[in-house]
């Protein structure tokens, strides 16, 4: 009995170059039963990408596609090569296998269609959730992806949402020294949905990741067996749930029991990043935001970020976002930090002072008249100044001027 591996292509529908009418899905099929071919497929608007079909076919250790021989049984048939480009060329079109090899005649711009049909639609978005209390790292990501995010701050976690159809998401994890964490992903295209997750900079530290695929159609050609209409069937969910993965060291037995309990992909996914969010402590309106529809109301509070043309526009637009409650605290910095929270004029004149204590101490440096700590001195105060200047003149800005009352 042959053991049996999957291959997934994604089949475009655009033959605008060698045909006026898209690919349909019965067109497909036709080509599929004429040859024989077990297959399963997923029209491409289940994953928010209308504009291809996802094809998987069985293929042998040796690399022949499986057809199904005079009684109906699936046999090794030609090598897979050979059947896909013999199979696109019927239906006039290209495919991508994975993310880099493109399948299609030379003459054809295959690249430049692939890229257009793998473009995200509007039921589709990403939503980037970190420890913290202010919104720079998603300032960071507004400025990296160059698209307008909205930042929402909601039990010591930022909460950051793309808008709908994002043709950009983040590679990775933020850097060591400009991140916060833990970190998570959550990113919804159609029906099908991933979580992602760092505890913390360290790759040694937990990094998981989970996700929830709509279940192709399976499309045993007629005529079929019962082991080729099991074959079709497997292919629509290939996943084997006898093999769970042992729990990762950081991992909580809850967290590793939501996580098997979702590798049943019979279970309908619009819970999905729900229940797993939860059990890493994310808040609900991250699920919230990444299983809304364009259209429908979106949680309140969020605050918009731009993407910064230029470094100082960045700074600016990332301490505008800091939170503007009335700090608390007994101890004096605390006290300190309170003045100048109620008296944005006094934090200008501190900023002011600061730079000139730089100053002086930088030319008594280049003077001939210091050691070196005083230039560590210089950098110290001249730091402190411009924070204390931006945020008090932003503060005013926007209070209007009028101070709290």
């Amino acid at each position: 009995m042959t053991d049996w591996l999957e291959l997934t292509l994604e089949v475009m529908r655009d033959r605008s170059h060698a045909s006026w009418k898209f690919l349909d899905d019965e067109e497909l099929l036709t080509a599929l039963a004429a040859r024989r071919a077990v297959a399963a497929y997923l029209p491409g608007a289940a994953l928010a990408t209308r504009d291809l079909v996802l094809l998987r076919l069985p293929v042998s250790p040796e690399g022949r596609v499986a057809l199904l021989d005079e009684a109906g049984a699936p046999v090794p048939g030609p090598p897979v090569e050979e059947f896909v480009e013999e199979l696109l060329a019927e239906l006039r079109t290209c495919a991508a296998v994975g993310p880099e090899e493109l399948v299609g005649p030379p003459w054809l711009p295959v690249p430049e269609i692939v890229e257009a049909a793998r473009r995200p639609e509007e039921d589709s978005r990403v939503v980037y959730a970190y420890r913290g209390d202010d919104t720079v790292l998603a300032a960071a990501f507004a400025r990296d992806l160059g698209m307008p995010l909205t930042a929402h701050r909601v039990d010591g976690w930022v909460v950051v949402a793309t808008g709908f159809g994002p043709e950009r998401v983040l590679a990775g994890p933020p850097r060591r020294f400009t991140g916060g964490y833990p970190f998570a992903v959550l990113d919804r295209r159609g029906e099908r949905r991933v979580f992602l997750w760092a505890a913390s900079a360290k790759e040694s530290d937990l990094r998981a990741a989970a996700d929830h695929q709509p279940r192709l159609v399976p499309a045993p050609p007629d005529g079929a067996d019962a082991a080729a209409v099991d074959l079709a069937a497997w292919l629509a969910d290939p996943a084997d749930p006898a093999e769970a993965p042992e729990r990762p060291e950081g991992m909580t037995d809850e967290q590793h029991r939501v996580l098997l309990g979702w590798r049943d992909a019979h279970r309908v996914g619009t819970d999905f990043l729900r229940e797993v969010s939860a059990t890493f402590g994310l808040p609900p309106v991250a699920a919230e935001l990444v299983e809304s529809r364009p259209g429908d109301p979106q949680p309140e509070g969020g605050t918009a970020l731009r993407p910064a043309a230029t470094g100082t526009q960045f700074v600016a637009e990332a301490m505008a976002g800091l939170d503007d409650e009335e700090p608390t605290g007994r101890t004096p910095w605390a006290a300190l930090e309170r003045l100048l929270w109620r008296h944005p004029g006094a934090a200008v004149g501190l900023g002011v002072l600061e730079l000139l204590v730089a100053a002086l101490l930088a030319v008594s440096v280049l003077a001939g008249d210091g050691h070196w700590w005083r230039w560590v001195l210089a950098a110290v105060f001249a730091l402190g100044g411009l924070a204390h200047l931006v945020e008090a003149v932003l503060r005013i800005r926007r209070r209007g001027g009028a101070r709290p009352g």
